[in-house]
């Protein structure tokens, strides 16, 4: 048995002009499946990430791009 958790990542590409994003990242943990994600889509500024735990379905909105943003001085 894996310890894999598969992360479902919709959203909608406005501004590049398709209509709807439907990607599936397995991943051992959340920050790493949305970082690829942000990976392959740049331009997006938030997407809607599912993903089942414990028989329970979660979902969340995750704003883009995760992760340090650095301080600029």
């Amino acid at each position: 048995m894996s310890d894999k958790t598969i992360y479902k990542f919709v959203g909608s590409e406005i501004c590049l002009g398709a209509e709807t994003i439907n990607e599936e990242i397995e991943s051992r943990g959340y920050k790493k499946a949305v970082k690829s994600f942000q990976n392959k889509f740049p331009k997006l500024k938030e997407v809607m990430v599912e993903w089942i735990k414990n028989g329970i379905n979660l979902s969340k909105l995750q704003k883009l791009p995760l992760g340090r943003k650095k301080k600029l001085r």
